[in-house]
């Protein structure tokens, strides 16, 4: 896999904690269970997102992009923390939300707000639709003058997904003699960088929901990640 270029947004390496009570009640040994706290990556309330971030933003800084698109459910995590990059790096911010505006702006949509981003409500879509809304509106700001990127669904592409194998290779620099990963699978690409990188015997995923087929996606984006996915 060739190295892409990143932009570094949080603070790594983030903790491994023990859990030895949760590791006893499970009936394993104490020292056999570990978190990985990627929830303490030290931007706008921290998450995994950022890591695939890091390698999104970077390629639309080096196309010359100045706002940055993405799509997601109205309390999205991956929407709240692209407007907190785009902060950072100085960029302008829109976010093309599911569903219609609230009454009250609470949890990730306030702080949507408060990072500066701009939000589209795209009313009741599916995901494809939702997608296509943002595809339109980056055409839209390229035609009036204004280079945009569009960040994928769930931040989530083969190149988004290299983050997560820099994960890998910080668990491996953490506990080396890890046996076996557990993880959510949203839009699939944190799966696939933590298998790139520990091998899929190691990884094992839990279908959170949030799409049709979560083991095509993880499949599809390590075919782009390597040619023996």
């Amino acid at each position: 896999m060739r190295k892409h270029e990143k932009i570094t947004l949080a603070t790594w390496p983030t903790p491994l904690e023990p859990q030895p009570k949760l590791a006893t009640a499970l009936g394993l040994n104490p020292e056999d269970l570990w978190f990985k706290r990627d929830d303490l990556t030290g931007l706008a309330g921290g998450g995994n997102k950022i890591r695939k971030l890091e390698y999104t933003c970077a390629a639309a800084v080096a196309q010359g992009a100045q706002t940055l698109v993405t799509v997601g459910a109205a309390q999205s995590n991956h929407a709240r923390l692209t407007a907190a990059a785009g902060a950072v790096l100085g960029l302008d911010v829109v976010l093309v939300l599911a569903g219609s505006p609230p009454s009250d702006y609470t949890g990730n949509i306030a702080l949507d707000g408060l990072l500066g981003a701009t939000l589209l409500w795209a009313g009741e879509v599916d995901d494809h639709q939702l997608e296509a809304i943002a595809e339109a509106e980056v055409t839209r700001l390229k035609a009036a003058g204004t280079p945009a990127a569009l960040i994928p669904f769930g931040g989530t592409n083969a190149l988004a997904a290299q983050g997560y194998v820099d994960c890998a290779h910080e668990l491996q620099q953490q506990l080396s003699d890890i046996k076996h990963v557990f993880t959510a699978i949203g839009s699939g690409g944190t799966m696939a960088g933590l298998v790139y990188g520990l091998g899929a015997e190691r990884v094992h995923g839990v279908d959170a929901g949030a799409g049709t087929d979560p083991e095509v996606r993880v499949r599809g984006l390590l075919s782009e990640l390597t040619a023996t996915a």
